[in-house]
């Protein structure tokens, strides 16, 4: 049975029930990668409200051929792109570590965690999506899907966006940057 058909007669009230469990499933992974694209910036819930809006508008349009996921991923990023052109990316990022989470975290771990923060903050905006995405489990191939890469190079850049992470973060801990 196609997918698209019963995208193709979606009522209204089909079309909440949709947007609803897109949303609740979705919600914490998108404002993630918000999160991600703006480096924690003040408008990550502003990108998060037009990204949503992108999505209402865009759900009669669905039609199954991707899975909804990589199509909601793929709906983020360009609007990321879009809104990333009238930001200025210079403001300093905030905490990111779990305060009930950093009780039970001895300071060493706090401090690699917070260069882990500072290297992946400095990566290029398409290799930040890429580390994101892998992050919230996304497979090798969903990530080319969002992302208009091949699969071969989504390997080769999260390759070289480990060894980038890695050198940054030995760096730091030898005092070299």
């Amino acid at each position: 049975q196609p997918v698209s058909n019963r995208f193709d007669a979606m009522n209204h009230a089909e079309r909440e029930r949709m947007f609803e469990d897109l949303f609740q499933r979705h919600k914490a992974p998108i404002q993630r990668l918000c999160f991600a694209w703006l480096n924690g910036s003040g408008e990550v819930e502003d990108l998060f409200q037009e990204i949503m809006s992108h999505v209402w508008n865009a759900l009669p349009n669905f039609r199954g051929e991707a899975q909804i996921g990589t199509w909601l991923y793929r709906i983020a990023v360009n609007t990321a792109l879009l809104y990333r052109r009238k930001w200025r990316p210079a403001e300093p990022l905030p905490e990111v570590v779990d305060q009930s989470a950093g009780a039970h975290q001895n300071l060493e771990d706090r401090e690699r965690l917070d260069a882990l923060r500072r290297a992946v903050a400095v990566l290029g905006d398409q290799d930040r999506l890429i580390v994101t995405l892998l992050l919230e489990g996304l497979s090798y191939r969903e990530i080319a899907e969002v992302t208009g890469l091949t699969v071969n190079y989504v390997g080769v850049k999260l390759s070289r966006i480990k060894q980038a992470i890695e050198q940054r973060m030995t760096e730091e801990c030898h005092g070299a940057i």
